[in-house]
Parts: structure tokens; sequence; C-alpha cells
């Protein structure tokens, strides 16, 4: 089997697996999506964390579950980051959202550089930044940009399985960078929720260093291109 047909096999397997998982959920919990839509859009993060307290020890599989797939799909997380941290405690839900944000990236990373490559290949011939940029990610890149509290998931993945980053790279840098950026926003999270104004000042102190960070790294690029 050639690539171009591998890529018609895997390509629908991988949609009815990820929708099999959504359904499966609803099958199981037929008011599971009113209720978190309800309570995300409503951002009521107390009442987010009891709904989700109310499974027992199935919450913990839950919100790694839920973590990947939002991570996967695009959609924020930054919800259920919060409610670890209430939920769990800060060090457990550092833990318990640092692996759902990993296998969410490192598994979108994987779907977009192996079953989607000639799509990609196809962007990077088109667009002369697209083609810039892709000679230009690094891991250490890869590692600052992962490690910046709130960034888009989604949109780094997709930079990196563009660029040349090996899957071993990427993988490092992804573990590394966002182990620091989900004990920032899991700190974060939880100050703003208890009012812990100590809490709050050591997180704001640790996304300005990660910015000023992030800011050198983009100066430094610029300069040397």
């Amino acid at each position: 089997m050639n690539q171009v047909q591998a890529e018609k096999v895997i390509k629908p397997l991988m949609a009815v697996v990820i929708a099999g998982i959504f359904l499966g959920i609803y099958v199981m919990i037929p008011a599971f999506y009113s209720t978190l839509w309800q309570l995300t859009v409503s951002r009521d993060i107390q009442g987010l964390s009891a709904y989700i307290a109310s499974f027992g020890s199935a919450a913990v599989l839950l919100m790694i579950l839920l973590i990947i797939l939002t991570n996967m799909t695009g959609l924020p997380s930054v919800q259920f980051v919060t409610v670890n941290g209430i939920l769990f405690g800060i060090l457990p839900g550092i833990v318990i959202s640092w692996i759902g944000q990993v296998a969410g990236n490192v598994l979108a990373f994987v779907i977009m550089r192996y079953v989607f490559r000639r799509t990609a290949r196809r962007l990077v011939a088109r667009s002369r930044f697209v083609a810039r940029l892709n000679r230009h990610i690094t891991a250490r890149t890869a590692f600052f940009l992962r490690a910046i509290p709130y960034s888009p998931n989604f949109a780094i993945t997709a930079l990196c399985a563009l660029s040349r980053i090996g899957f071993t790279e990427h993988g490092i840098a992804t573990i590394a960078g966002k182990f620091l950026a989900i004990c920032i926003e899991v700190w974060m999270g939880y100050g703003l929720i208890r009012f812990d104004w100590h809490d709050l000042r050591l997180a704001a102190g640790g996304v300005l260093i990660m910015a000023l960070l992030a800011g050198y790294t983009w100066h430094t690029w610029k300069h040397k291109n």
C-alpha cells in the first residue's frame, strides 16, 4: 500500500474513531455535552467542577480524555485545566492536565504530519511565509512556544507538523514546554477561583518570565533571518 492509498484509508478511519469517542460518551451520558456546554458558556467553574466530581473515580480519566480531545480538535481546554486544579488540588491537577495536553498535542502532530502529509507539503510549497517558517522551526522554538501559558496548542502543533522537526524532538519539546505552561495555568486558575493573591502574583510572574523569554527568542530569530 503506497502513501496515497494509506492516506485514503487512515483519514476516514481517524474520523470514525474520533466520532466514535464522542458518540460513545453521548450514549453513556446523554446530558453530558449539553450540561458541559451550559456550564462552560456561563463560565461557572465551580458548577463545572461539581459536575465533573459527580463521576467519582472516573473523573480523572474523563478530564484527561476531554483535554486530549480539545487539543486534537482545536477547542479551548483552559476551563478543564482550571477545574483540575480546583477538583484534584494543584499538584495532581498539574499532572492530570499535563498528561492530557501532551497526549493531545502529540496525537494531533502525528495526524497532521503523517496522515495529512501530502496536503501539508502542498501548503508549504504554495506559501513563501510558511516555507520560510518551516525551515526555522527547531526543537528549541517548539519548546518556547509550548511553554507559553494559554498558547494556541492547535496552531503550534500545525506549525510543528509543517516544519522539519522530528517526531522525537517535537515530543521532548512538548513534554518539557507544556509542563512549565501547565504549572502556571493551573496555579493561576486556582488563584483566580480561590482569590489567593499570593498564588496569582506567583503565576503572573511566571507568565511574565515566559513572555519575556518568548519575546527574546522571537527577536533572536528575526535578527538571524
